[in-house]
């Protein structure tokens, strides 16, 4: 059963671009969270109205909720979600063409959750500029009300109930009970689109295969293993698409990275060195970098290298832009110096050939 009523404006726009605008993305959702971590598929899906902001007021669509990312959904008071619209209820919307999406959510009930939030926007904000071929996001604030359900707690005037009488009287009822009373959150989300719409943009198809790193196209995989190298992110695995899709278009294999919660950039509470498929890395704190990439010609290395260094003012930019977001400025400023330590490296020879160049794995 759908939370409201369902009205569909048609004043707005076809075929309007989620992703092209750059203003916050006004939304409220309603559901039990901890009904929603237990939702994992289409026929156990969460069902409720996503109410969104337009330019006349606001607006809804039904649409359907899952739980996504075995990591946080086991570990985060928020899970991240996935969110279903029907074709037919997202026309003429801003949600055109738009079946699936993704929403990252803040991971725990911390002060610091939406900040983490927008350094992984960040994130992909940065390799939208550096790589053609990336997930669209869009920044979004969340209205989102935890109607959290019946309390097992009896209530005050029922306890006067025998127990063995409750449950044949007029305390039977709802009323006799207390419920927790919703509670409202104000949330930053990162809205993300589906792998199909990148691959269809990309002219290109979604590859569901082990590829190796050395057989993917060979300036799209160095400027993914310098862009997760300047992150400090080892929780990837593009030969096993760990935190990475891959597509394939003109007979070459693409990676398109996602999910960096776990990277230095973030520097999340619960972040910790990832050891995909039992590899022991020699850092032992998130902030710390190691280049995960395989050793290639010095040539790839240098092109990709004057590519971030051409990009540096636009990414210096795009960090600057989004201060006005961060509830905490000193937040925004290590992001800020995170970034700029990257480009310290990049631009110092010696520190550049050690760290990078030298450090490319061979196996």
């Amino acid at each position: 059963m759908f939370i409201g009523i369902f009205e569909k404006s048609y004043c707005q726009s076809k075929n309007q671009d989620l992703f092209k605008d750059k203003n916050l993305l006004s939304l409220k959702l309603q559901y039990t969270n901890k009904q929603i971590k237990k939702e994992t598929d289409k026929h156990n899906a969460v069902y409720t109205d996503l109410i969104y902001k337009t330019a006349t007021g606001w607006d809804t669509i039904p649409v359907y909720l899952n739980a996504r990312g075995n990591f946080r959904k086991a570990n985060c008071y928020f899970p991240p979600l996935k969110m279903n619209i029907k074709k037919s209820f997202s026309k003429n919307t801003v949600f055109e063409e738009h079946k699936k999406l993704k929403l990252v959510l803040p991971c725990l009930l911390q002060s610091r959750g939406n900040d983490d939030v927008l350094k992984e926007y960040l994130a992909y904000k940065i390799y939208e500029i550096v790589s053609t071929e990336h997930f669209k996001t869009r920044l979004a604030s969340i209205e989102y009300k935890d109607t959290r359900g019946v309390k097992s707690e009896i209530h005050p005037l029922a306890v006067f109930i025998p127990e063995n009488l409750r449950k044949s009287t007029i305390y039977e009822e709802e009323e006799a009970f207390a419920s927790k009373k919703p509670k409202t959150h104000i949330l930053k989300a990162i809205v993300i689109e589906d792998d199909k719409v990148v691959a269809k943009r990309s002219e290109a198809k979604v590859l569901d295969r082990f590829v190796h790193p050395l057989n993917q196209a060979e300036i799209p995989s160095v400027t993914n293993a310098f862009f997760q190298f300047m992150i400090g992110n080892t929780d990837f695995s593009t030969a096993y698409q760990h935190n990475q899709k891959l597509l394939f278009k003109e007979g070459e294999t693409i990676p398109v990275p996602y999910d960096f919660d776990m990277s230095g950039l973030v520097d999340a509470s619960y972040a910790v060195v990832s050891n995909i498929q039992n590899t022991e890395l020699d850092i032992t704190d998130v902030k710390q970098r190691t280049y995960r990439g395989f050793k290639r010609d010095e040539k790839l290395f240098q092109e990709v290298r004057q590519l971030f260094l051409d990009k540096r003012p636009e990414i210096y930019d795009l960090i600057e832009s989004l201060e006005i977001y961060f509830e905490d400025k000193r937040s925004h400023a290590k992001a800020e110096d995170y970034i700029k330590s990257f480009y310290a490296i990049l631009k110092n020879d010696s520190k550049f050939r050690s760290q990078i160049v030298n450090a490319a794995r061979l196996k």
